[in-house]
């Protein structure tokens, strides 16, 4: 599942995953909270901004829920402050995009084994 509203960081996302394995947007909060609760829910890269409160209340909740779900946060380049945030929150790694496109591939890829 791949969760974001910012348009070019999620579409950044969507082509680095692209034949990967099958791809979900939720569309709205309500898609988001059925989703969560899917057994067969791999991993979960997140490519909102964790400025925003609803992300970051987002993301909390999903590490309530499912505590040993891989989530990967993408954030921009040199983005210290946001990595941080994302690790204090609960991520399982914080990844910059663009230079490490393949290193999100390859998480995501040993998520689905």
């Amino acid at each position: 599942m791949v969760i974001g509203r910012c348009p070019a960081r999620t579409r950044s996302v969507v082509e680095v995953l692209a034949g990967l394995c099958p791809i979900w947007r939720p569309a709205s909060e309500a898609d988001l909270s059925d989703a969560v609760v899917e057994p067969q829910l791999a991993c979960v890269v997140f490519a909102d901004d964790l400025n925003d409160e609803s992300a970051a209340h987002c993301l909390i909740r999903l590490r309530q829920v499912l505590p040993v779900l891989p989530v990967f946060v993408v954030i921009d380049a040199n983005d210290v402050a946001d990595a941080v945030q994302a690790m204090r929150l609960g991520a399982t790694a914080a990844i910059e995009l663009p230079p490490c496109a393949a290193l999100l591939r390859e998480y995501v890829v040993h998520a689905l084994r």
